[in-house]
């Protein structure tokens, strides 16, 4: 009986000890059996206290997960190798930090310029005549003057007799030009880099010739007696004498005198000429660090390099009558087309001085540039018709290159709404020379046969841009 007790007891003992082992085996291995490879910071930040991605052994890029494995009598742990993150996606680099701080410092201004361009002056459109053409003054004696706005002339057109006047420039003004300027800057440890462009809206003036051209009328006074009748019985009319648009011409390439019959452009039906502008423009500019960043006075010389282009349009169009050979008492009225253009595109190193008064609110500066520019230029002449309508067509092209010094000056304010925003205003004055013109570089000449033989010419002008500007900076 001793002997059965102890034996029971170790027999219940066993069989409470082997039950647990047995019951795992269908639930699989502990947890911690096998690996998942998990990306950089997987489980980041790490929860101790849940027992997610707990593995302070080895460094982060060797990670541990749990996950389900065969059953064996051991548990294995096994660590993947993970490839070092560079930090591109998930956190800054060095070239990133500096990416971020540059964005977080730059800045960008957008302007509404409204400006105006210098005036052709009186360019003549025609050739000068070799003496001028008589002009009477008050005293009575004949002289001979150049051909110029308001000059009137004796001209004889298909048989009809008045005076003529020459169409000139001076009845042209360019104002209102309407652009768009935007300034980018990035700053740099020593200064900043500012990269900026402009654009204008074509703008034209033009000359009007139909209210002075008139056909003359023969004078029908009325009588004493009969009111508006006439003494031939016919409606009674003021006379009045005919008027005329005229361009003088070179006879192959000589001038002469202008006289009532020499060779010319008439005009006795209608005569327009316009002339139109565009400009636009880009420059990058490297803004160096003044030597005292905490005066109230700084200096920044700038060093860059830019690119202006000016180009141009003269459009002329007039009628004019020619007897018709079939019905010599009726004409046919005839187009008449002189087109030219110019094109200049400017580029080279300029060099600047920004001098600004500096307040914590606002800044006061003034910022002179020059430009040392190669200007490469090209010109084109079409006409049409010039002198009847079996002249030839002429198509011309002409181009080169030459020194075009370009001088910017503009003189501003800037204050501070904001943090962020501050207003901006300036008078801006830009002056252009060695431009080739399309008003200037054409050779109006006929040859002995009568026909057109016009020629372009290399010369130059200047031109001067200057207005005001208003607008935002943004800073980020």
């Amino acid at each position: 009986m001793t002997g059965r007790i102890p034996f029971g007891l170790l027999t219940l003992l066993t069989a409470l000890v082997c039950s647990p082992i047995q019951a795992q085996n269908p639930m699989g291995p502990p947890p911690g059996y096998g690996v998942q490879p998990a990306g950089f910071q997987q489980f980041q930040p790490f929860q101790e206290h849940e027992g997610l991605g707990e593995y302070h052994g080895a460094p982060y890029s060797f990670q541990r997960a749990p996950v389900g494995g065969p059953p064996g009598p051991t548990p294995r742990t096994v660590f993947e190798e993970l490839p070092d993150d560079s930090g591109f996606v998930y956190e800054d680099t060095p070239l990133g930090k500096i990416l971020t701080e540059t964005i977080r410092r730059s800045w960008f201004r957008g302007e509404y310029m409204l400006w105006r361009a210098s005036g052709p002056g009186g360019k003549l459109l025609g050739q000068q005549p070799l003496n001028g053409v008589p002009h009477v003054q008050l005293l009575g004696e004949p002289i001979n003057q150049q051909v110029s706005q308001g000059v009137m002339f004796s001209r004889s057109v298909n048989g009809a007799t008045g005076i003529s006047n020459a169409p000139t420039l001076d009845e042209i003004s360019i104002n209102s030009l309407n652009g768009f300027r935007g300034t980018f800057g990035i700053p740099l440890p020593a200064g900043q880099i500012e990269i900026s462009s402009f654009v204008f809206s074509k703008n034209a003036g033009s000359i009007n010739a139909s209210d002075f051209i008139q056909t003359a009328v023969t004078p029908n006074p009325a009588v004493l007696i009969g009111g508006n009748v006439g003494a031939d019985g016919n409606p009674a009319v003021n006379g009045r004498t005919a008027q005329f648009y005229t361009q003088p011409v070179f006879v192959n390439g000589v001038p002469s005198n202008l006289t009532a019959t020499s060779p010319a452009i008439d005009y006795d039906v209608s005569y327009r000429a316009t002339l139109s502008t565009s400009t636009w423009g880009s420059e990058v500019n490297y803004v160096s660090e003044t030597s005292d960043p905490n005066s109230i006075f700084q200096l920044h010389p700038s060093y860059g390099l830019r690119y202006f282009n000016y180009r141009d349009k003269l459009l002329q169009f007039g009628q004019y009558n020619v007897p018709n050979a079939l019905n010599p008492l009726t004409n046919d009225v005839i187009g008449r087309t002189i087109n030219s253009s110019a094109n200049n595109n400017l580029f080279g190193p300029q060099l600047g001085l920004r001098a600004e008064l500096v307040h914590s609110r606002f800044a006061i500066g003034v910022e002179p540039k020059i430009m040392f520019a190669i200007n490469t230029w090209q010109s084109s002449l079409d006409t049409s018709k010039v002198f009847g309508t079996t002249d030839r067509a002429q198509n011309l092209t002409s181009n080169g290159a030459t020194f075009s010094p370009l001088f910017d000056a503009k003189f501003y304010g800037n204050i501070a709404l904001s943090k962020n925003v501050s207003t901006y205003i300036s008078y801006n004055f830009l002056y252009a020379g060695q431009l080739n013109r399309s008003f200037n570089d054409i050779i109006y000449n006929q040859n002995a046969a009568g026909q057109s033989d016009f020629q372009l010419k290399r010369q130059f002008s200047e031109s001067i841009l200057q207005g005001m500007s208003f607008g935002f900076d943004f800073r980020y």
